[in-house]
C-alpha cells in the first residue's frame, strides 16, 4: 500500500470514527435534555425508575452500552446495572469475563498461565451508588456518568476505556431513592423542604442496609454478591456515600485505624494507591475540602467493602458532605469541625491539607466531586490494568496457601448441631459468597487429636476465598483504642466482632494443623431434611425452624400443644418447649417442606403437661420515628411468617389494645422518641408526636388485662421508669469510660426450663450493643413478680470483640420476664434479634411471642 493510500485510508477512518460518535450524540438524548435539567441542579431529583428508564435509552442507542437487571429489590423494583467499555471491549465482553473468572481460583492455573492472561484481559470497575437513599447524588449521577463515559467526548476517559471496564449500579437500594424523591417533591417549596423521612427508606434495615453484607438477608444484597462473585468479577469497586455537613466535603481512602487483619496487604496497598491518586485528581480540578486516613476505619466486616476486598477486589469508599436531599445549604465558616478519628481540628493537616472554607453547598457540587472521583479510578486502573489482574490472581492464590503461613487450616461444623435450621442458615452465608464447602464421607480423627463422625462439614481457609472463611468464624480481639492515653475508648465505626458461629448458636471448631480425611465437595449449603410420617408429630423446640412450622400450622387452624417439661422419647431427651401436633400427612409434608422441619413421629403425646397455642396476633410498634431494629424485627417475623401488623401512635392511644392483639413489641426506641415523637419545624404536624403519656397508661392496661409486652433494649426503659416493675437498669450513669461495649459478643448462661428459655442452649452467645444491662430486685406484696431468664456468663464473659468494665455485668440479668396483673412483660436487654442476624438468641424472642 502507498503512503498516500495509506494515510487516505486513515484519514477514512478518522472521518468515519467521528460521524458516528457524532451520530450516536444525535440520536441519544443527554441527561439535561432527557430529564429536563442539569443533573444535580438545586431542588431536582430524579426518580429511580426514570434512571433506569435513560440508561436503558443508552444501552438502545449505543453498542458501547450493555444494560441488565441483576435482581429485584425487596419491594418488587428492578436492580439495574450498566456497564461500559469501547466498542470493540464490549464486542469481546464475554471473552473478558471468562478472563477474570478463571484469575479468580489460582488452582486452575500457573503463574506463567495467570501472566499470560493478565496480559490479554481487561479489568472491570464497579460504581455500588445509593445504597443509603438520602445519599441520593450518585442515583443521579449515575446518569451523568454513563453518558459521559458512552459519549467518548472525554479524550482521557475514551483512552482509558480501552483497558477497562466499567460498570455501574446506579441505587442498590431502589425502593428508597424512590421514597426520598416522592417525599423530598410532595414538601417541596414546604417548610418541611428537605425534612426527614418519618419511615424507614429501606423496607427492612432503613439506614444498615449496609450492616448486611456478611449475612445477606436483604435482596439487594444477595443480588449483588450473586453480580459480583459469580457473573461479574469486578477487580475495583467504588461504594459511594454521603455524610454530615460540618466537616469535610469528601472522605476516599487510605482508611482510618485499625485495619482488618484478614484483609491481604496487597488490598491496602492498593487502596492506599487508587484513594491517593482520587485526591490528587480532585485537588487538580480545585475540589476543595477533600480528607483520607479519618472517619472510616478498615475493621467493620458488614458493608460492601470488607466482603469485597477478602474476595480480591480493591474495594473503596468515597462519602461527601451532604445538604438537605437536593436542597442546598449555607455553612459558616464557624460551623466547621473536626472529628476525633484524624481531624482533631478543623484546619490545616498532613490528612487534610485543602480545607474547604465554607459558604454554600450543593448538590451539583456532591455530583461534581463524584464524577471527578470516579473518573480517577477509572484511569488508575486503565494506566496499571496489567498489575490489576495479576494481583486479583496473585490474592487469592497467597489465600491458599495461607495455612502454610501460620492461618488455621480449617474450621469443623461436626453434624448434629443444637439448631437445624440456624446451622443451614449459616452455611448459606458461605454458599452465596462462593466459599467452598466440604463434608466427610467417613468418619477420622487426624483432626486435633479428636475423632469427628460422617458429615462433618469442613471449610478450609486454604481456598480462594479463604480470608473471608476466617474472618467469619475467628474470633476478634478489637484492639484497645482510646480517645487519648488513659481516656474513654474511641468507639469503632460498627461492631467490633461478627463471628457468625457465635450469633447463630452453631459449635465450629477451629483446626490448625492440616489434616487428612476423606472429603467431597458440595455444590451449596445442605438443608435441612423436611419430613414427615404420622399424623401425630413433635417439633424439636431447639430448631429455630420449628416456630416456622408452628406459624405455619396455626394459620391452617391446626391444633398446637406445646410441652412445658423434658421428656424422653425413644431413648433420646427432648428439652421443655417441643410442640405436640395432629394433622393430615399431606399437611404435614407441605409444612415440613416450607419450613424446613422433620416431624418426629408419635404412637402417642408424651406424658408431661402442656399449654394449647392460641395464636393471637401480634402488635408491631412504628411510630412516626424509624427504627431500624423495628425493620430488622419485621424481617424475622416475616421470614418465620409470624402474623403480625403494624402498630402506629394513634392504635396505642385509642385503647382497648388486648381486643386486638395477644402480644405486642416495642423495637429498641427511645422512650422520648415512643411518647414524645418528632417535633421539628421541619416535619409536617401529620408526622408529629408519639405514643404520649396516654399510650404509656394503654400499654400498661393491656398487659394487665391479660396481654403480653415485649421490650427490646432500649425500649426497656420505657417499661422500666413508667410501669412500676421490680427491674432497674444497672448501669445508669454509668461513664464509657466504666463500661463499653461495642457490638461484641459476650457469655450468657439461659434458664432453659423457663418458658421464655425454651429451646435454648444452657450456655449461648449474647449479641451485645446499645445494650441495657438490667438489674432487678425483691418485688413489693402483691405487686409484680419477675424471673431471670438469662444473664451474663459470670466470669471472663467476652467470647469475641471488645469489653470494657465487664466485671460490672458478669452474672446480671440480660432477659427477665415480669408478672404484671393478668399478663406479662419480657425485657430484652440484649440484641435477641439485632439485624436478623443473631440466630442463636432468636428463640428468646419467639418464646416471648408464644408466652401467652
Amino acid at each position: 500500500m502507498s503512503r498516500q493510500a495509506a494515510f487516505t485510508r486513515i484519514f477514512i477512518i478518522a472521518v468515519l470514527a467521528v460521524f458516528l460518535t457524532t451520530a450516536f450524540a444525535v440520536a441519544q438524548q443527554s441527561p439535561e435534555q432527557y430529564f429536563g435539567h442539569t443533573v444535580g441542579a438545586d431542588r431536582k431529583l430524579v426518580r429511580h425508575d426514570k434512571i433506569i428508564a435513560y440508561l436503558k435509552h443508552l444501552a438502545e442507542k449505543s453498542d458501547r452500552v450493555h444494560y441488565e437487571q441483576i435482581g429485584t429489590s425487596t419491594l418488587g423494583e428492578p436492580l439495574g446495572l450498566v456497564v461500559i467499555s469501547t466498542r470493540e471491549n464490549m464486542a469481546q465482553v464475554v471473552r473478558y469475563r471468562e478472563i477474570t473468572s478463571r484469575l479468580t481460583d489460582p488452582r486452575t492455573l500457573n503463574t506463567v498461565e495467570a501472566g499470560k492472561l493478565a496480559g490479554q484481559g481487561k479489568p472491570f470497575v464497579l460504581f455500588l451508588c445509593n445504597q443509603h437513599s438520602t445519599e441520593i447524588a450518585s442515583s443521579n449521577m449515575a446518569a451523568e456518568l454513563a453518558w459521559d463515559l458512552a459519549t467518548g467526548k472525554d479524550p482521557e476517559m475514551e483512552r482509558a476505556l480501552q483497558d477497562v471496564f466499567v460498570m455501574i449500579v446506579p441505587s442498590a437500594n431502589p425502593d428508597g431513592q424512590r421514597m426520598i424523591v416522592d417525599y423530598y417533591n410532595k414538601y417541596l417549596g414546604t417548610p418541611y423542604e428537605g425534612g426527614p423521612l418519618p419511615w424507614l427508606y429501606h423496607h427492612y434495615a432503613g439506614h444498615d442496609n449496609n450492616r448486611d453484607w456478611f449475612v445477606l438477608n436483604l435482596a439487594e444484597n444477595d443480588a449483588l454478591v450473586e453480580t459480583m462473585y459469580w457473573n461479574w468479577f469486578p477487580q475495583a469497586l467504588v461504594d459511594v456515600h454521603q455524610m454530615g455537613m460540618t466537616g469535610a466535603r469528601m472522605f476516599v481512602p487510605p482508611f482510618f485505624d485499625p485495619p482488618n487483619p484478614n484483609n491481604h496487604r496487597l488490598i491496602w496497598n492498593q487502596i492506599e494507591l487508587t484513594g491517593s491518586y482520587l485526591k490528587y485528581r480532585l485537588s487538580m480540578a480545585g475540589k476543595s475540602g477533600v480528607i483520607n486516613n479519618a472517619y472510616f476505619s478498615g475493621w467493620y466486616q458488614g458493608s460492601v467493602r470488607p466482603n469485597a476486598t477478602q474476595h480480591h477486589i480493591t474495594a473503596l469508599l468515597t462519602e461527601n458532605a451532604s445538604v438537605r436531599i437536593a436542597s442546598p445549604v449555607y455553612v459558616d465558616p464557624a460551623e466547621l469541625h473536626g472529628n476525633d478519628k484524624g481531624l482533631p481540628k478543623y484546619g490545616v493537616n498532613m490528612n487534610f491539607t485543602d480545607p474547604w472554607p465554607g459558604g454554600w453547598w450543593r448538590l451539583r457540587d456532591i455530583v461534581e466531586y463524584q464524577l471527578v472521583a470516579l473518573k480517577a479510578l477509572v484511569r488508575v486502573v486503565a494506566d496499571n490494568r496489567e498489575l490489576f489482574l495479576k494481583n486479583f490472581y496473585r490474592m487469592a492464590a497467597e489465600t491458599v496457601a495461607l495455612p502454610e503461613n501460620g492461618a488455621p487450616y480449617a474450621y469443623l461444623v461436626p453434624p448434629g448441631q443444637h439448631d437445624r435450621g440456624s446451622t443451614a442458615r449459616m452455611l448459606k452465608i458461605f454458599e452465596r459468597t462462593r466459599c467452598e464447602i466440604q463434608r466427610a464421607t467417613e468418619a477420622f480423627s487426624t483432626a486435633d487429636g479428636r475423632c469427628w463422625p460422617e458429615g462433618t462439614l469442613v471449610l478450609k481457609v486454604g481456598q480462594p476465598y479463604g480470608r473471608f472463611v476466617k474472618d467469619l468464624l475467628e474470633l476478634k480481639p478489637y484492639p484497645d483504642l482510646r480517645r487519648w492515653p488513659g481516656g474513654p475508648p474511641m468507639p469503632p465505626y460498627d461492631n467490633a466482632a461478627w463471628t457468625v458461629s457465635l450469633m447463630m448458636g452453631i459449635q465450629v471448631h477451629e483446626i490448625a494443623e492440616p489434616f487428612e480425611a476423606e472429603l467431597e465437595l458440595l455444590p451449596g449449603a445442605p438443608e435441612p431434611p423436611a419430613s414427615a410420617e404420622k399424623s401425630l408429630s413433635l417439633l424439636d423446640t431447639r430448631d429455630n425452624n420449628s416456630f416456622h412450622a408452628v406459624n405455619l400450622l396455626l394459620k391452617r387452624k391446626v391444633r398446637v400443644e406445646r410441652l412445658l417439661r423434658p421428656f424422653e422419647l425413644k431413648g433420646e431427651s427432648y428439652p421443655a418447649g417441643c410442640f405436640v401436633v395432629k394433622a393430615r400427612i399431606d399437611v404435614l409434608t407441605d409444612v415440613a417442606n416450607r419450613a424446613r422441619v422433620s416431624f418426629v413421629p408419635l404412637d402417642e403425646i408424651p406424658d408431661v403437661p402442656g399449654r394449647t397455642l392460641d395464636g393471637g396476633k401480634i402488635g408491631v410498634y412504628r411510630g412516626w420515628v424509624p427504627s431500624a431494629d423495628e425493620g430488622w424485627t419485621r424481617l424475622v417475623l416475616d421470614e418465620f411468617e409470624f402474623d403480625y401488623e403494624r402498630l402506629t401512635n394513634e392504635r396505642v392511644r385509642d385503647g382497648k389494645l388486648i381486643k386486638d392483639f395477644a402480644v405486642i413489641v416495642l423495637p429498641s426506641l427511645g422512650t422520648g422518641s415512643m411518647v414524645d415523637g418528632r417535633k421539628g419545624k421541619d416535619v409536617p404536624p401529620r408526622y408529629r408526636g408519639g405514643i404520649g403519656t396516654e399510650g404509656v397508661e394503654q400499654l400498661k392496661t393491656f398487659v394487665e388485662q391479660g396481654g403480653t409486652l415485649v421490650a427490646l433494649r432500649s425500649a426497656c426503659r420505657l417499661v422500666i421508669d413508667n410501669f412500676d416493675v421490680p427491674v432497674f437498669e444497672k448501669l445508669a450513669g454509668v461513664s464509657d469510660k466504666e463500661f463499653f461495649c461495642p457490638g461484641s459478643l459476650l457469655k450468657l448462661e439461659v434458664d432453659n426450663k423457663q418458658p421464655v428459655g425454651f429451646g435454648m442452649p444452657a450456655r449461648a452467645a449474647a449479641f451485645v450493643s446499645g445494650v441495657v444491662v438490667l438489674g432487678t430486685r425483691l418485688p413489693s406484696a402483691g405487686g409484680p413478680g419477675r424471673r431471670v431468664v438469662a444473664r451474663y456468663g459470670s466470669e471472663k464473659i467476652l467470647l469475641s470483640g471488645w469489653i470494657v468494665g465487664g466485671d460490672l455485668i458478669e452474672g446480671k440479668p440480660a432477659v427477665v420476664e415480669v408478672n404484671m396483673g393478668k399478663g406479662n412483660i419480657v425485657l430484652c436487654g440484649i440484641g435477641v434479634q439485632n439485624r436478623a442476624q443473631t440466630w442463636g438468641t432468636f428463640k428468646l424472642l419467639f418464646n416471648g411471642l408464644f408466652s401467652r
